[in-house]
């Protein structure tokens, strides 16, 4: 079986039903070594990444994987769907960096 090719300097989204799997290519997710807690005001985020820097005035995540599901009023997902950035830049906002957990990107409930 031939790999599909991708392009990762091109963002991309998939989406699927509440109970059917997200089919993401390998090359999108081999690569993620950091999840990153974003600290908002009003709620917390996550996201993974393959690097990250300090560039100019901002931090530069790199290779971005971002959870982006639909949810209803009660907190329950309505739409599976995962999001890439080829990369994402940080001003101003705190955030906390830890390893990211060995697997696939699933989205996560409530995120």
């Amino acid at each position: 079986m031939m790999a599909e090719e991708v392009n990762l300097a091109e963002q991309h989204q998939w989406e699927a039903g509440p109970d059917e799997e997200i089919k993401i290519p390998e090359a999108f997710i081999t690569q993620l070594r950091y999840e990153i807690v974003v600290l908002g005001l009003k709620k917390e985020f996550t996201f993974r990444c393959s690097e990250y820097k300090w560039d100019a005035n901002a931090w530069r995540f790199n290779h971005v994987i971002i959870d982006t599901s639909k949810l209803n009023a009660q907190g329950d997902v309505e739409l599976k769907r995962v999001t890439y950035h080829p990369y994402l830049e940080l001003v101003n906002v705190p955030f906390m960096v830890v390893p990211a957990p060995e697997g696939e990107v699933q989205p996560e409930e409530g995120d």
